[in-house]
């Protein structure tokens, strides 16, 4: 018995060393693959899914339309629906991701002062939030220009916000502006002195 599986084990090892030298990795692939090598014809990708779609009508049979009929109810065979592709991305067509890196826009109707100094004119901006190791900062943005920086800090009031991204202003004093920020992660707020009081 051990003599009959160890030729046996031996024929198994050794079989497939003996065709390793009729390998075709030598071939030309270029040549194999070319429509001439077998007299094949080159076929366009609108006359391959023609193809693929009616070999797919043709195997249905009777069986499959009466199963068809009774699932034709059911949402994932809703025709509109199979139609849209998903993209990954959420009811805002964006995914999180982008979501996240999104910039909301605020109106600035005065002049501030930012926390280095910096006049930033009233206008429309963009409010984007950085977080490095020494600080938080608020930047009002304009395209890739920085119009000026707010330091900034954590906090809780998000004014019962239905956004899950915004940035609001709001006037405290006529000498004082208040920018908020939230995003999915952090929700900030920073101070500046109003140029012009309102």
């Amino acid at each position: 018995m051990k003599k009959l599986l160890t030729t046996f084990f031996a024929l198994i090892i050794l079989c497939p060393l003996s065709f390793a030298e009729d390998d075709i990795i030598d071939m030309d692939m270029n040549l194999i693959d070319s429509p001439s090598f077998s007299g094949r014809k080159a076929v366009t990708q609108e006359q391959f899914d023609n193809a693929l779609e009616q070999k797919q009508m043709r195997s249905r049979g009777l069986i499959q339309k009466f199963r068809d009929f009774l699932n034709r109810n059911k949402p994932e065979n809703d025709p509109v629906l199979k139609s849209f592709e998903s993209d990954g991305s959420g009811e805002m067509g964006m995914s999180a991701k982008e979501i996240n890196n999104s910039k909301p826009n605020v109106v600035l109707s005065s002049d501030i002062i930012d926390s280095y100094g910096k006049v930033i004119p009233r206008g429309h901006y963009q409010i984007s939030y950085s977080d490095t190791d020494s600080s938080k900062t608020i930047s009002f943005m304009q395209g890739s220009n920085v119009y000026g920086v707010l330091k900034a800090i954590d906090t809780k009031d998000n004014w019962d916000e239905n956004s899950i991204i915004y940035a609001r202003i709001l006037y405290p004093s006529p000498s004082v502006a208040r920018v908020i920020f939230s995003n999915l992660d952090v929700c900030v707020e920073g101070f500046a002195r109003i140029a012009e009081p309102i």
